[in-house]
C-alpha cells in the first residue's frame, strides 16, 4: 500500500475556550442546546460543522474528536487532576495543545484502537519549534 496525503481544511472544536470566546466574544459559555445558540450564528455553525464530519488520519491541524475536545483529557493529565469543563485552569491549559497527528481506526491497514477508536498526539507549540516530541501526549477516543 502506498502512503500518499492530501491537504484539507480543518476547524477547532466549537467547545474549546477559544472558539467560544472568538464566536461569543464576551467569553460566555457556548449553549447546550441548539436552541439556545443565537439565531446569526446559526448558519455559520452549520458551514463550520461540515469541516469536521470525519476523524480520519492526519497530520496537524484540529483534531476531530469522537468524544469531545481531546485538548480538554490532554489538559487533565498535565494538571494531574480531572477539571470540571469551564473551570480556568482546565481552559487554559487545554489552550496550550496543538494536534500533531491523529490516527483513526482503518480496517485496510488492520489497526483498531478500542471499539473503532482514534488515537490524538499533542503538543505544546513552543516544544513542536524546538522539536522536543518527548513532550508529546497521547490519548485516545473511541
Amino acid at each position: 500500500m502506498d502512503l500518499t496525503a492530501e491537504m484539507e481544511q480543518s476547524a477547532p472544536d466549537l467547545w474549546l475556550p477559544q472558539t467560544r470566546q472568538v464566536l461569543l466574544g464576551d467569553g460566555r459559555h457556548w449553549p447546550h442546546h441548539l436552541r439556545e445558540t443565537p439565531a446569526e450564528l446559526k448558519p455559520f455553525l452549520r458551514a463550520f460543522g461540515r469541516l469536521r464530519t470525519r476523524v480520519g488520519h492526519q497530520i496537524g491541524g484540529h483534531a476531530v474528536p469522537i468524544q469531545g475536545p481531546v485538548e480538554y483529557e490532554i489538559a487533565n493529565g498535565a494538571l494531574g487532576s480531572m477539571h470540571a469543563w469551564g473551570d480556568q485552569s482546565h481552559d487554559q491549559e487545554a489552550e496550550r495543545w496543538v494536534l500533531l497527528a491523529q490516527f483513526d481506526s482503518d480496517s485496510d491497514a488492520k489497526m483498531e484502537w478500542g471499539d473503532v477508536g482514534a488515537l490524538y498526539w499533542l503538543i505544546r507549540p513552543e516544544d513542536l519549534v524546538a522539536h522536543r516530541f518527548g513532550q508529546v501526549r497521547l490519548t485516545v477516543q473511541c
